[in-house]
């Protein structure tokens, strides 16, 4: 009967104002979930509501939350940690020494961290990443530096006006700032702001003023965070605060720039307290928990939008990649490695996560476009004729537009299935549903017409009707005959690319991961694509086969991604063989010589009596100009002397001091050689 009380009548809405009294009266407020992005008063991870963010510096919230952690720790049940989101921690460094100390001895711990290109991995008690940096580094040395001018001067042409990916950038964190995470920068705001009250020198700062004057500084921040706390600001802090302060004096030019005075001497820590306690309402308290805030911020803004937005090579639009960042010399790339093997030799060295845009091999294929920029763009202007008829218009808009177009085409040349034909009509409609699901979380994701807050119904129903026509297999379709044949001529240097990268993923320093399903072509999309379940009894099955397979036996076959399987389980075990040589072992660059020199990555491990060389091509689709032989002209490697043995061909190398790259390939179109002193 008590809740006859409070029931109110559909379409009398003062019946309701019992119910509305006794919601008043509790501790909580029920409102519109859109509300929460400016009005929520709990920390989140990200912008998702329903996962609020613990204080993870409170000691009696770090026992109580890690208690069954700890025990299976202690019962040997867990050996090591992988750390998801290391920067929405308080303060990483003291959370990751407390975990140490608790398990009472050395844990192997990753922290998922993404690094700028010119960022290190601060000196924390950790074995390294989770291996974005590595995904990004091994793509690099396939993607084609000479082709950046003409890849660029297509995508003028596809997406005229477009700006720089800075500028991008920018805009993208503005708009994550002002809506998505508008209420944790609301927050900051008033920290700031009675911060400023409390000094006569700076009092006269208002609310509105420190925060457009923050949102300038975050937005101009040129990696996810600092980790000044109080041990002080390191010399990089100072640095990534000193660029982002001057960046954002410069954009509001004419103004009153003291404020950014005041907000320098916070952030670095200069105006803390004497007993630099990090207390809430103080200074340093203030410049800790805006670390916390622009990590979100550039996540969001970067991988999250920016990436949907700017698509001049989507290659490089991965976790933890710059899409500025336009090919690597193999020197670099050895460079790295070396840097790695003397600092993080423990860390995780990965090529595809749950998080990555695409595929493993779906990358690998889209890097073969830096290097046929005008096949590419010819190709392309051709599909855009072709599909002309199938594009809708709202609003006087069309859809897909340009940009969004583009960015199909290089997503479907990247997920296309390798053994897919025009006549299997199923695996196309397959195929297409897959398309469809990312193009709508593409342009939700880039949130310029429709975005997961405010979906644009009749813009995605568009957008779905392209999708389908294109790929519609049903009918005569000029297009899919076009494409199909595009991919069809070149997926098998994608192919011999991606097996290149698994080769470097397994011998250079670091503890290599393998994805889900990745034991064979992965030319997923991104989640919930990625996240598709693995048919593990086919894996088993082709396993049998390929173990005691030799390369011959795999090159008829290779589109089921035998040859990968293969790769993986020669040098796992030569791995579980050798640990030492790949856990402690050094690491150099082999010297190679001639003129097509350019187009192998060689590298050697050694460890005591144990020597490796591994050898994989680079920048395929000239080096196979087209056809099914590489033509390495008079490339030699230089041996060290040893006698060595092919891991995949079981070939043996008899103390030669050099060998042909051509026949070093003749088998197998990458190589792995152990010495056998």
């Amino acid at each position: 009967m008590a809740l006859q009380r409070f029931v109110g009548c559909p379409g009398q809405p003062d019946s309701f104002g019992a119910l509305h009294r006794l919601l008043e009266a509790q501790s909580y407020r029920i409102s519109d979930w859109r509300v929460a992005a400016e009005e929520i008063n709990y920390r989140r991870f990200f912008n998702i509501n329903d996962l609020a963010g613990l204080r993870m510096e409170l000691p009696e919230l770090f026992d109580a939350t890690h208690r069954l952690l700890f025990a299976l720790i202690e019962r040997g049940e867990v050996q090591g940690l992988r750390l998801d989101h290391i920067d929405g921690l308080f303060d990483p460094l003291s959370y990751c020494e407390r975990l140490q100390r608790r398990c009472g001895g050395p844990l192997y711990v990753l922290v998922e961290k993404i690094l700028a290109r010119y960022e290190m991995l601060p000196d924390w008690p950790v074995a390294g990443t989770t291996g974005y940096d590595f995904v990004n580094q091994v793509l690099a040395i396939f993607v084609d530096p000479e082709g950046e001018a003409a890849m660029t001067r297509l995508y003028r042409r596809m997406a005229p006006n477009r700006e720089s990916f800075d500028d991008v950038l920018y805009a993208c964190k503005k708009r994550i700032m002002q809506v998505n995470l508008a209420s944790e920068m609301n927050v900051l705001a008033r920290e700031f702001h009675l911060l400023a009250m409390h000094d006569r020198r700076t009092r006269d700062f208002t609310l509105n003023g420190i925060r457009a004057a923050i949102e300038e500084v975050v937005a101009a921040f040129p990696v996810y965070r600092t980790y000044v706390s109080a041990q002080g600001a390191s010399a990089d802090d100072r640095r990534y605060i000193d660029w982002a302060i001057g960046q954002a004096r410069n954009r509001r030019r004419g103004a009153d720039d003291s404020i950014f005075d005041f907000l320098r001497a916070v952030l670095t820590g200069e105006a803390a307290e004497p007993v630099r306690d990090p207390s809430p309402g103080g200074a340093l308290h203030t410049a800790m928990h805006f670390q916390q805030v622009t990590g979100p911020v550039m996540a969001k803004a970067a991988e999250d939008t920016a990436f949907y937005r700017y698509v001049r090579f989507l290659a490089l639009n991965e976790v933890g990649g710059d899409p500025r960042r336009f090919g690597m010399s193999v020197v670099a790339f050895h460079h790295l490695a070396q840097q790695r093997a003397r600092q993080w030799p423990g860390a995780m060295v990965t090529t595809a996560t749950h998080d990555t845009k695409r595929g493993e091999d779906a990358r690998a294929r889209l890097a073969l476009l830096s290097e046929m920029p005008g096949e590419w763009g010819r190709r392309v202007f051709q599909w855009l004729r072709l599909n002309r008829s199938r594009r809708s218009e709202i609003g006087g808009a069309s859809v897909p537009d340009r940009n969004v177009e583009y960015l199909f085409y290089q997503a479907l040349f990247g997920a296309w299935p390798p053994r897919l034909a025009l006549e299997d009509i199923d695996g196309l409609d397959r195929l297409a549903k897959r398309i469809e699901t990312y193009m709508i979380k593409a342009v939700r994701e880039r949130k310029l017409e429709t975005s997961w807050s405010n979906p644009h119904a009749d813009y995605e129903a568009a957008l779905q009707r392209y999708v389908r026509a294109v790929l519609d297999g049903s009918r005569p379709n000029p297009f899919l005959t076009e494409f199909h044949a595009f991919v069809a001529g070149i997926a098998r240097h994608g192919a011999i690319t991606a097996l290149a990268q698994l080769v470097l993923k397994l011998t250079v320093p670091g503890v290599p991961d393998i994805y889900q399903g990745g034991e064979l072509w992965d030319f997923s999309l991104v989640d919930p694509d990625n996240r598709r379940p693995v048919d593990w009894g086919m894996r088993r099955a082709l396993l049998e086969t390929v173990a005691a397979a030799q390369p011959r036996d795999l090159a008829p076959d290779w589109q089921d991604g035998r040859e990968k399987l293969f790769v993986t389980h020669r040098l796992l075990a030569l791995r579980r063989a050798h640990p030492r040589l790949f856990a402690e072992g050094d690491y150099r660059p082999v010297e190679v010589a001639g003129d097509r020199s350019g187009h192998l990555c060689a590298l050697a491990r050694s460890h005591d009596n144990v020597s490796l060389i591994a050898a994989v091509p680079r920048l395929t689709f000239q080096l196979y100009r087209g056809g099914e032989v590489a033509d390495w002209g008079d490339a030699e490697i230089v041996l060290p002397p040893d006698t060595w043995r092919d891991v995949f061909t079981g070939r043996r190398l008899d103390r030669q001091d050099r060998i042909a790259v051509a026949e070093l390939f003749s088998e197998f179109p990458v190589s792995v050689l152990i010495g056998e002193t």
